[in-house]
């Protein structure tokens, strides 16, 4: 893919050209018109649906934007009457939007065709359903489009959930990957995660392409989790719900032994929950990290932590300090 930058509005601006959009399989074109305009750039993420710019009010069409014609804005035209049709349809491609997209494998009528042409606007069919062509497209340009980030660390989908692990090198993170992907959970990313903003601005993860698939194991090298699990044991993307810290065991450092404290990292701006993991000899890991998960799942449901127990029977004093006979303490 041919990511370029072209000075807009007085600053840098990423965009691709339609003709990007031609070879992705998930989008399912099956026709292209009006080929010669097809260099024509997108220069924003999010998609439109022209609504009521097709019924002649065109202050909130947005000529940078992909347009997507759906059954809807189809069965409309087909509605009006030949000269309205024509005057409104003319109205709308003169603003000159970088392309149209016309979903559900739809006839096209010779006269949309030629005024796009006439208005340097190419047209693509494609054979997906409106919903699931707006969502496919609108992932494809966010992850173009949007700031981006690259996180050492390993990413998993663990029972459904985006878990970065991170630590120091040589703690382990990879091998207990190994170990979760053994148990049926997924990788995403070893080493190294790029991260982006989603339409819904939430922080997703996923592999930079020279190394997606495969994760480094001290003693075996590089290997090729595909090959060696299965597809099923991969994920392309994931959004991030947790992070996971792996720490050397400080024998002198205090550690939370109450689920006191809420910890965040900061990714994109955006703050997720973290776990301080201590890792000593004998500590196993992977079920550290799927209790983990539970734990953060437990919560995220309405589930009372230790503290909400201890402080509604008042075994905890204003400074969040134990009181003697927790846990059976002296």
């Amino acid at each position: 893919m041919s990511i370029q930058m072209i000075k807009y509005k007085d600053k840098d601006q990423p965009y691709i050209e339609i003709k990007e959009l031609i070879g992705h399989n998930d989008f399912e074109i099956l026709k292209v018109y009006n080929e010669k305009w097809l260099a024509n750039k997108i220069l924003h993420p999010r998609i439109q649906k022209p609504g009521l710019a097709l019924a002649g009010y065109l202050k909130y069409l947005d000529k940078d934007r992909i347009q997507i014609f759906g059954n809807t804005e189809i069965g409309y035209l087909k509605h009006l009457p030949r000269l309205e049709f024509e005057e409104r349809l003319s109205n709308f491609m003169a603003a000159r939007t970088p392309g149209i997209i016309i979903s559900g494998n739809q006839e096209v009528e010779e006269f949309i065709i030629d005024r796009a042409n006439k208005n340097k606007t190419p047209i693509l069919i494609s054979n997906l359903r409106t919903s699931l062509l707006m969502s496919r497209i609108s992932t494809f340009l966010y992850r173009i489009f949007s700031q981006k980030i690259r996180i050492n660390g390993v990413l998993m989908d663990i029972m459904g959930q985006g878990i970065l692990i991170r630590g120091q090198s040589g703690i382990g993170k990879s091998e207990t990957a190994l170990e979760l992907i053994n148990k049926g959970h997924r990788l995403i990313s070893d080493d190294l995660v790029e991260f982006y903003l989603n339409s819904n601005d939430e922080p997703m993860g996923r592999s930079i392409e020279k190394i997606r698939n495969w994760l480094e194991v001290r003693g075996l090298g590089v290997i090729n989790i595909v090959d060696i699990f299965g597809v099923g044991a991969v994920l392309e993307e994931k959004k991030l719900d947790l992070v996971i810290n792996l720490e050397k065991w400080d024998p002198k450092k205090k550690y939370d032994r109450l689920g006191a404290e809420n910890l965040y990292a900061s990714v994109l701006g955006k703050d997720i929950l973290m776990f301080n993991l201590p890792v000593a000899l004998g500590r196993n890991l992977s079920i550290l990290i799927e209790a983990a998960v539970k734990y953060y799942i437990s919560r995220k449901n309405g589930s009372r932590s230790f503290v909400d127990h201890l402080n509604k029977n008042k075994i905890i004093d204003s400074n969040n300090n134990e009181q003697p006979g927790i846990m059976g303490e002296k």
